[in-house]
């Protein structure tokens, strides 16, 4: 295909490699081209410029800025493009080398297509599998062992959550995505910034999908927090405290009420940090646990039978986010978990099952401890997510570990 490319491509995208001056006239003349590019030949162009450009040179952030014009510029017309736009992403950030600005033309292309690709008309089925081929591969790169990758995929994943048109995600591809995160911040090299800012931006926009996973995510960032005092990396201390702080903030604090006396401890130890910007946002966050403390202890102690060995809450789920097209259930308080959890499988495939462990592990056979540490809780106390994973294995078949 290299050799179909137009010679006058050809030579702008050769300049990208030059001096500044070179590099600004190639980029107008690469976007001038995009415009005029008839639709029919999107994929061509798409095929030549992956052949023919390393993605992973100083210049490829310049080059993945093209996919951003293509998409404001050819709206719908791209969405049968996605799947390899979002290959060329991928493979983009496996070789940027943990270099930022890279990753960050990679996280404007993934909502602008999000933007541009979905349109007033398109059907609601067609809006949320325009998220779910955008969402798929960045949610399985959380995973990866590779840390460029798995940060810029986080760093896209959470651009495309803050994006407009997220709402359109389904309750399964949300979940599975704070699956995948949550598994991610138990592992030493997926302990990104990244991924703890995609944390924040589930909680903001998804808050009633993260409780499930609150306790865990609690716990993963108070462990990152003490590493990295060791470790003398004090702005992933900075990132750890923020999303601590932003979990007691935006989710219902009963999902987090068990680990309050934890976080308590670990901010107060922190007033003493070197960095003042990290101690003062560890007094922030010290002074959110203790006013959830002070206003919510005693009607949770006068409450607890009906919460406990539950992560959610049961609450008015007005204005919240709707879960019953993931667990099939009408009334939260009214219908068990484990029959939320039944129905749920009756009515979703196994194979795109948000809690499937082959969604999870699928290219780690190592995370096999972490996957049941998720669905566990170690201590007993996820009930609900413990239960729906004794019950997934024993529907599908899977022997209890």
């Amino acid at each position: 295909m290299g050799r179909n490319l137009s010679p006058i491509l050809r030579q702008e995208l050769a300049n990208l490699d030059k001096d500044a001056d070179s590099r600004k006239s190639a980029m107008k003349a690469l976007k001038s081209y995009v415009k005029s590019l008839d639709s029919k030949a999107i994929p061509q162009f798409l095929a030549q410029v992956s052949e023919t450009k390393e993605t992973g040179s100083l210049s490829g952030e310049y080059t993945i800025s093209l996919y951003e014009v293509l998409a404001r510029v050819h709206g719908a017309n791209i969405v049968p493009q996605i799947d390899s736009i979002m290959a060329t992403i991928i493979k983009t950030l496996a070789s940027s080398a943990g270099y930022f600005p890279l990753q960050q033309a990679c996280s404007k292309v993934v909502p602008a297509i999000a933007r541009y690709g979905i349109e007033p008309t398109t059907p609601e089925d067609k809006k949320r599998h325009i998220i779910h081929s955008l969402c798929k591969p960045l949610s399985k790169a959380l995973l990866g062992s590779q840390e460029c990758l798995t940060s810029g995929a986080a760093l896209c994943l959470k651009a495309l959550v803050d994006s407009d048109n997220w709402r359109f995600a389904s309750d399964e591809m949300v979940n599975r995505v704070c699956q995948n995160v949550a598994v991610a911040l138990e592992e030493r090299c997926t302990q990104t910034n990244s991924h703890m800012a995609l944390v924040m931006a589930l909680a903001k926009h998804n808050a009633l999908i993260v409780e499930a996973y609150a306790r865990l995510l609690i716990q993963s960032g108070l462990r990152i927090l003490k590493a990295e005092v060791l470790e003398g990396n004090s702005q992933k201390r900075l990132s750890a405290i923020q999303m601590v702080n932003f979990l007691m903030k935006c989710l219902d604090p009963r999902s987090i009420f068990s680990e309050l006396e934890l976080i308590i401890e670990e901010m107060d130890k922190c007033q003493s940090d070197q960095m003042a910007f990290v101690s003062g946002a560890a007094f922030e966050a010290l002074q959110t646990a203790k006013k959830i403390v002070t206003e919510k202890g005693s009607k949770f102690e006068k409450s607890s039978g009906s919460v406990t060995g539950s992560n959610f809450g049961r609450r008015d789920h007005r204005g919240r986010r709707n879960l019953s097209g993931a667990y099939g259930y009408q009334s939260p308080a009214s219908i068990s978990p484990e029959s939320q959890t039944l129905d749920f499988f009756m009515e979703e495939s196994f194979t795109d099952s948000p809690i499937s462990t082959t969604n999870v592990s699928s290219n780690e056979g190592d995370r096999g401890s972490v996957n049941r540490k998720l669905w566990s809780f170690e201590n007993g106390g996820g009930g609900h997510i413990s239960k729906r994973w004794l019950i997934f294995r024993a529907v599908s078949g899977e022997s209890h570990p």
